[in-house]
């Protein structure tokens, strides 16, 4: 018989105490993106928070975590009646204890749902589901409360590839327990836990200048006009910018989509920025070079837009990076990539200075981001 979900998951607790002022360096990425009201930090995960260089990286040049997965599901439901916090505590007091912000990551995604719980949510009824999607949001949401700047309340929630279905969406376990509502349910489930973290659609590949993710821009768009009419609160869109050398970026369409975004009265995050430099030669310093130039056009389009509030890098030195691990992401020429602003002795690629150029360039949207933070 199945078991029923929505006693799985116990309450959520008392949120954490709130941080102290920031520890960044004044020549800092995050430094030179707080001058025009922007903040700059990365994904943090769990293997690397006893790794002292790193963190004293970390604490230097970020004003803003994200988890890497201490604050998904499957990380802290770890078997049925279980809710392990002892991960998702090191990013709070870490981040409390350097003065930086937080982002939550995530509340509802296809590939984040523990093995245990896969068949039963599978037979769930659509109220069971709901029940329990209410509990797991009510545990960690509640467990975080007054902690977290913004949650991914949903993660990758456009098909990919052949898209099946009109509203493009993917599918998923949620989607087939709860149909296509299950996205506004999630954000109202969030505001009622935590009505000051805003509630954040988190989306891959609708960044740059090929047909296809035009394509995904337009289901952006149109959805997110429909969750804004049936007053769903959705605070925020990020982009994850997992951004791919063979792909070219056109400055016009993203200017427009950023622009129709930030109408729309929505914030704008860039969420795990990285350079797939598949189609850049070997040679290092060329590489480098290549991979600045890149990143310098990209935001220079994105920090124009005054609804940007955040940009975060999936990590930032070059051994941790995940396209090394991917099957598709991989070099041909079995070189691993050079994705992020550090070495692997940490030291400031031309990828780093590209991107606090930037920042110090961009122009200063402070009172328009300022406002967008606080609404």
């Amino acid at each position: 018989m199945l078991a029923g979900l929505a006693g799985l998951v116990p309450a959520g607790r008392a949120a954490a105490a709130p941080a102290r002022a920031g520890s960044w360096s004044a020549d800092s990425l995050h430094a030179a993106a707080a001058r025009t009201g922007l903040a700059y930090g990365t994904a943090v995960p769990v293997e690397r928070m006893e790794d002292r260089a790193y963190l004293a990286a970390v604490a230097r040049e970020c004003g803003i975590l994200v988890p890497n997965t201490q604050t998904k599901m499957l990380s802290i439901l770890t078997a049925p009646g279980v809710e392990d916090f002892s991960e998702t505590d090191k990013v709070l007091r870490l981040a409390r204890a350097n003065g930086q912000r937080l982002r939550g990551h995530t509340l509802v995604w296809h590939d984040g749902i523990p093995a245990w719980a896969q068949p039963l949510l599978a037979r769930a009824s659509a109220y069971q589901a709901e029940s329990f999607l209410r509990r797991w949001i009510g545990a960690v949401a509640g467990h975080c409360r007054g902690r977290i700047e913004a949650w991914d309340v949903v993660n990758e929630v456009l098909a990919q590839g052949e898209i099946r279905r009109a509203d493009g969406l993917r599918e998923t376990p949620w989607l087939a327990a709860l149909g296509p509502d299950y996205i506004d349910l999630a954000f109202r489930i969030l505001h009622e836990v935590d009505p000051k973290a805003a509630g954040t659609w988190n989306e891959d590949a609708v960044e740059q200048g090929v047909p296809w993710m035009e394509a995904r821009r337009t289901l952006v768009l149109r959805r997110i006009e429909g969750m804004r009419a049936r007053g769903v609160p959705i605070h925020r869109f990020g982009l994850q910018s997992h951004l791919a050398s063979p792909i070219p970026i056109d400055e016009r369409q993203l200017r427009r989509f950023l622009r129709e975004l930030g109408q729309m009265g929505l914030g704008i995050e860039i969420t795990e920025l990285d350079f797939d430099d598949r189609a850049f030669p070997a040679d290092i310093p060329t590489r480098d070079r290549m991979v600045a130039d890149y990143a310098r056009r990209y935001l220079d389009v994105v920090l124009d837009e005054p609804a940007v509030l955040n940009v975060l890098t999936w990590d930032f030195y070059d051994p941790a990076t995940w396209l090394n691990r991917h099957p598709d992401r991989r070099r041909p020429d079995g070189l691993p990539q050079r994705a992020l602003p550090f070495d692997g002795a940490w030291r400031r690629k031309p990828l780093w200075h590209a991107m606090r150029k930037a920042f110090a360039d961009a122009p200063d949207h402070r009172a328009a981001r300022d406002r967008l933070r606080r609404a």
